[in-house]
């Protein structure tokens, strides 16, 4: 075996990301929460760059179709800040305020009901130990255990909790909750066998098995069951946790007189740029060697991450509004004409790559007059037409749609099975394996039709 070195030329090509096209790709795939977030971070720990109030600017001519003057999740005009106020200052103020939790829903009671405050302080610790249902499975004797207290004050504290709204804090399972919410219901005794005896029966549709078990007619039953389908298993629902973000609209879509109109909901963004004392300290050559080499790469990731915001909003607003005019149908007609649509076909009409076309819409909504949807919804999979174009009807939602119109339409005491739902589609003429119908049935939350079959006066 022998050594040697060679010193030769190769000549090869290659794909380098340069720090900026990194964070412009990482911005584009940004819903506007977690912009504002990474703005609002980069505005935290960068002294050189600045958010300044927006300017106030005239409402278009033309607004969406629902959108009301008192009706601040239509407001996407920018709307500007207090003269004189700081706009760093003023867009970190800016967060939505906190939502109530059931632990301040607990003790603003327990202050209106003048409870002592040992016992407040007890109940208080109960909701701490309460499940996300509003549950309580564990034992008096447990708690005292687990708290430290005496069991007489959890026995306490625990009944005082089940008084306070919403009703059925505190229980031991869910139809122990059921059954505190109905406690003032004359026919409580029948309401708890029902919940406790015939659930599995009434899940499997067996309403007439339960009548004829409690000697009630099917009617008598019907009129208890719609009482029980008021009743909530899981009292804390309600209560969000604060921390969850929710649903943020990216941008709005409408027709007016025939014409598609997108704008990007772009209230909630700071106008930035970049501090003119900071930029100016770095370029004078009288500053400290020291302080241009620390001002100039903080300059320069401000400088890029306005440049990747607004590329973004561009970007953006390209994308939907064309994803938009190819599903024109939808906003005229809703859910059922949407058509399929390809990620290939938006980027080749926009001169773009399909993947910043996956980019631009993943994990973004834009709100329409038929309710907010992801971007990614529109590009729905289906069948073309003769002719090779998209036809409407044909794609995933279109076809879940005229699935849930057609049970909600059918003969509830004779409902439409899987095969004559593909029968009813092929006679709008929509093409459907029924595997395909059972799938979309499944995942529309709807029933088979045996369990959907209502008896008598059933709803």
């Amino acid at each position: 075996m022998s050594l040697e070195f060679r010193l030769g030329q190769r000549q090869e090509q290659r794909l380098a990301l340069l720090p900026q096209m990194l964070q412009s790709i990482e911005v584009l795939q940004l819903a506007t929460a977690e912009l504002l977030a990474k703005v609002e971070a980069e505005l935290q720990q960068n002294e050189t760059l600045e958010a300044l109030p927006p300017a106030a600017v005239e409402p278009p001519p033309v607004v969406p179709p629902r959108a009301a003057a008192d009706d601040e999740r239509f407001d996407w005009r920018r709307g500007g800040a207090a003269d004189g106020e700081d706009g760093k200052s003023a867009f970190l103020a800016n967060v939505p305020a906190r939502a109530e939790t059931l632990h301040d829903a607990v003790r603003g009671q327990l202050a209106f009901r003048g409870v002592p405050a040992l016992l407040a302080d007890a109940v208080a610790m109960l909701v701490d130990h309460l499940d996300e249902r509003g549950l309580l499975p564990a034992t008096d004797d447990e708690l005292a255990a687990r708290l430290d207290l005496p069991v007489d004050l959890i026995a306490q504290a625990r009944a005082q909790l089940q008084q306070l709204e919403p009703r059925g804090l505190g229980a031991p399972d869910p139809v122990a909750a059921m059954l505190l919410q109905a406690h003032a219901d004359p026919d409580l005794p029948t309401i708890e066998r029902i919940l406790r005896e015939h659930l599995a029966d009434l899940a499997r549709n067996k309403v007439p098995d339960v009548a004829r078990a409690l000697a009630l007619s099917v009617d008598e039953l019907d009129d208890l069951l719609a009482r029980i389908r008021v009743l909530n298993p899981r009292p804390a629902a309600g209560f969000a946790d604060a921390a969850a973000p929710g649903l943020h609209a990216d941008a709005y879509a409408w027709l007016h007189d025939g014409e598609v109109h997108v704008a990007l909901d772009d209230a909630s963004l700071p106008d930035l740029q970049v501090n003119a004392e900071y930029a100016a300290l770095a370029r004078a050559k009288a500053t400290a060697p020291e302080v241009r080499a620390y001002l100039r790469p903080k300059l320069r990731s401000a400088r890029d991450l306005i440049e990747a915001v607004a590329q973004r909003q561009a970007t953006l607003l390209r994308v939907i509004d064309a994803i938009m005019r190819e599903q024109r149908g939808f906003l005229q007609q809703g859910r059922a004409a949407i058509k399929p649509l390809r990620m290939a076909d938006v980027a080749a009409g926009l001169g773009l790559h399909s993947s910043t076309i996956s980019r631009a819409i993943a994990g973004k909504h834009v709100q329409t007059d038929r309710g907010v949807f992801r971007l990614r919804d529109f590009f729905d999979g289906g069948r073309a037409d003769e002719a090779g174009a998209a036809a409407p009807g044909q794609g995933r939602m279109a076809i879940a749609q005229q699935i849930a119109e057609l049970v909600a339409a059918e003969d509830k005491s004779a409902p439409l099975s899987d095969d004559e739902l593909v029968a009813r589609l092929q006679a709008r003429g929509v093409q459907c394996a029924r595997r395909t119908v059972t799938k979309h049935r499944k995942e529309l939350g709807i029933p088979s039709s045996y369990l959907r079959r209502r008896y008598g006066g059933q709803p």
